[in-house]
């Protein structure tokens, strides 16, 4: 059996204990009574995070399909109030292994994940765990303060006030040094204050694990000192706190408590910091004076002084072993923290010295009292009403910042609306002018179907690596998040419609009657939406670059079957079921037919010959004399379904295969 399976209560408050006055940094206070005393008491509150004879498999080759194992029945446990790095060579596994702790990662993965020993139900641990990704992904037009209040909204439940939660935030924020910036919008930020509003983000439902994928990755030397130190704080609480780490300087490796470093699949060392270099010279491994204790275990790792895999996981049992683990003290990363403390007080760093980040116990349960104001319950901290209401009012929020979704695409239909109202001007009342007059309404379904499906396009796939980060870690539901974006931009595509649709249709002098404008206007709004379905669509499968290459043939291939260029009647017999299935087509006869249908009156010619008079007979050749609008209108709605529905089964497939 393990010489050490599980952190007892008592010796994790032992551990905070016992250590010297003289190493107890002011970086931290804790209180004698404090809250890291209720957490040690608490074992509900400590979550100590074990794995056996984990593995990995994946699928090589096309045809072929051949299994390969990048972990092999690897084990080990980490523990409340530790700060633990996993280590190794660029494709040894340590991203697999913290992405199936984390629940990131799970088809594939044969073995026991646990939680204080016993077997791990993972909705449970979805919602007492988060995992901070390696890039910052966070909204860039909304403020620190906003983020926050938006992250507080969703992953507090109703019950607590408005008040209580801005409290929250304004304690956690001052915590990680950031209250300062609250006004700041986080593209603003430097890499190292998106580090910790990201941290921040996730402190708000008081998570007892976290996560973190290569937290120091684009930071500089003292950047990443002073995020290490955070997360040293941060596991000083009680917390279990996880990171991936490739390459540390060593005095941010000292300041690790516990070391997990695999190879190629197998566990090589667990145990202290300290303990790594002895553990190392048993198996006739000595580090060279003055080398970097971090480096030397990727050397050896990596296969530099030979191939010691096999050796150094027998030894270690594959991470059963836990003879390392106390046996050395680990009091150089005190010696590092102290360092970094001189140059915060020398003014070289920004300074971290704002009260301790620990809270009072903080459930996301649902308020009994409180039941009725949500629609219903769900596993998230809100209720679905709640999730959209927060997010719809964060989208508008971003839209009416988005220079792209907003302000371009209204300046691009006006600008273009006063064009084509210019260059066609009067034609819709003259009869020598019924071909042009064909020809605007064409050019009106393509300009709407093309613009509203470039916005969409464009920006949407921007937006999957932070919907993956805030679904992964329950933020809100996948059908509250698309229902919010899909809601907020038909209001923004609408206005922009209508604008262009009205201008062009009194400056080209389309019969004024009320319903005739009504029907005009309808369809045209119908056009744009169909085309933001698509784009939605596009952009749920498909990157930018892809979705700006690949998307025009959604709609494209059907412009030859849209009744301008080829008529029904003049295709052949096996292209004309294709016809009936363009939406081009019935977007075109819904505006031919709302300018032109309907018993118009005979036109006035002011040509020596106008062939088409009588607007039926333009109909009939045009093969549209049995075209009915409400047809139209049902298919385009029809269609603007389908599409949005097949849209929200593709973001859900995206977002599974990210996780």
């Amino acid at each position: 059996m393990e010489s050490r399976a599980t952190t007892t209560p008592s010796s994790l408050q032992q551990k905070f204990l016992k250590r010297p006055d003289s190493l107890q940094l002011e970086l931290l206070p804790i209180p004698e009574n404090g809250p890291l005393s209720k957490f040690s008491q608490d074992n509900n509150e400590l979550v100590h995070v074990g794995f056996r004879d984990v593995t990995y498999t994946i699928k090589e080759g096309f045809f072929k399909r051949r299994p390969r194992d990048l972990l092999r029945k690897v084990n080990g446990e980490f523990c409340a109030g530790e700060l633990t790095a996993i280590m190794g060579p660029s494709g040894a596994g340590k991203s697999t292994l913290m992405n199936i702790l984390a629940g990131y990662t799970t088809s594939g993965v044969t073995g026991k994940l646990l939680v204080n020993g016993e077997d791990r139900d993972e909705s449970t641990f979805r919602k007492r765990s988060c995992y901070i990704m390696q890039n910052d992904n966070l909204q860039p037009l909304l403020t620190v303060h906003e983020a926050m209040t938006v992250a507080a909204n969703l992953k507090l439940s109703a019950k607590y006030t408005h008040k209580e939660k801005q409290t929250r935030i304004k304690e956690i924020l001052e915590s990680i040094n950031l209250w300062q910036n609250r006004k700041v919008k986080t593209f603003s930020l430097s890499g190292g204050q998106k580090k910790r509003l990201s941290i921040a983000l996730e402190l708000l439902k008081n998570p007892q694990v976290m996560f973190f994928d290569e937290p120091t990755s684009g930071l500089d030397s003292l950047t990443s000192k002073q995020c290490v130190m955070l997360l040293k704080q941060i596991a000083s609480t009680g917390r279990t706190v996880i990171c991936t780490i490739h390459q540390p300087s060593a005095m941010i490796f000292e300041m690790f408590d516990h070391l997990y470093a695999v190879s190629n699949g197998y566990c090589i060392y667990q145990g202290a910091v300290k303990g790594l270099l002895p553990y190392l010279e048993q198996s006739s491994l000595k580090c060279p004076p003055y080398h970097n204790p971090a480096d030397y275990l990727l050397e050896v790792a990596s296969g530099d002084y030979g191939d010691y895999t096999e050796m150094l996981s027998k030894k270690s049992e594959n991470g059963l072993n836990n003879e390392w683990r106390n046996k050395q003290t680990n009091s150089l990363q005190f010696q590092s923290m102290e360092h970094i403390d001189k140059l915060m007080e020398s003014g070289c760093i920004t300074p971290v010295k704002a009260p301790p980040i620990l809270f009072k116990k903080m459930t996301n349960g649902i308020d009994v009292k409180k039941r009725s104001w949500f629609c219903y319950r769900s596993q998230y901290p809100t209720s679905f009403c709640n999730q959209i209401y927060v997010l719809l009012k964060r989208t508008f929020l971003l839209i009416s910042r988005d220079r792209t979704l907003t302000f371009s695409r209204i300046t691009t239909h006006l600008g273009i609306a006063f064009f084509i109202g210019t260059l066609y001007y009067g034609i819709g009342e003259d009869a020598s002018n019924v071909l042009n007059n064909f020809n605007f309404l064409f050019f009106t379904v393509m300009f709407l179907m093309l613009t509203a499906f470039n916005c969409v396009t464009t920006t949407f796939p921007s937006e999957l690596p932070i919907i993956t980060r805030e679904h992964f870690n329950k933020w809100y539901s996948l059908k509250s998040y698309y229902l919010a974006i899909t809601l907020a931009d038909i209001p923004i595509q609408m206005v922009a419609t209508l604008l262009y649709a009205v201008i062009t249709y009194f400056l080209t002098m389309q019969p004024v009657e009320p319903f005739r404008i009504f029907s005009f206007l309808f369809m045209c709004i119908l056009i744009s939406l169909v085309a933001q379905s698509f784009g939605l669509f596009i952009g749920a499968i498909m990157d930018i670059k892809n979705g700006v290459i690949f998307g025009p043939f959604c709609f494209l291939p059907f412009t030859i079957f849209s009744g301008f260029f080829v008529q029904l009647n003049d295709s052949h017999p096996y292209m004309r079921w294709l016809f009936h299935i363009s939406f081009l087509k019935y977007g075109l006869e819904g505006l031919v037919l709302s300018v032109l249908g309907y018993d118009r009156g005979k036109l006035p010619c002011n040509a020596d010959y106008c062939h088409f008079v009588y607007p039926e007979k333009f109909l009939d050749q045009m093969d549209m004399e049995y075209a009915q609008y409400s047809t139209a209108v049902i298919f385009m709605l029809g269609l603007i379904a389908f599409i949005r529905i097949a849209a929200y089964f593709a973001l859900s497939v995206q977002i599974k295969k990210r996780t």
